[in-house]
């Protein structure tokens, strides 16, 4: 399955999403392979990186950028410090809830 990158993310649809009540992850400069059980949607909120699913096209993402990147294997090569809401659809929406 491809990516699906929404960019430059209005305000508006980010209060639709609720990516601002998504958790946070940083992720530092370099490449790694990272493997999803479950569809993820990431909204870069600073940095760029590539993203490249297994069997897939790669795809640049930046600061405004929403992703949603399928199950299965992802290289991610981060060109510049990520800061990123993410929400898994293997989270129930409880989950981070405290």
């Amino acid at each position: 399955m491809p990516l699906v990158v929404e960019r430059a993310l209005s305000p508006i649809r980010q209060a639709e999403l609720g990516v601002h009540g998504w958790p946070t992850w940083k992720d530092a400069e370099g490449e790694r392979r990272i493997a999803l059980d479950a569809a993820e949607k990431s909204y870069f909120l600073a940095g760029s990186a590539t993203l490249t699913p297994e069997g897939g096209e790669p795809v640049t993402v930046r600061a405004g950028d929403l992703v949603e990147i399928p199950a299965g294997n992802c290289l991610w090569q981060v060109h510049v410090l990520v800061r990123r809401h993410y929400r898994s659809e293997a989270l129930s929406p409880a989950c981070c809830i405290i």
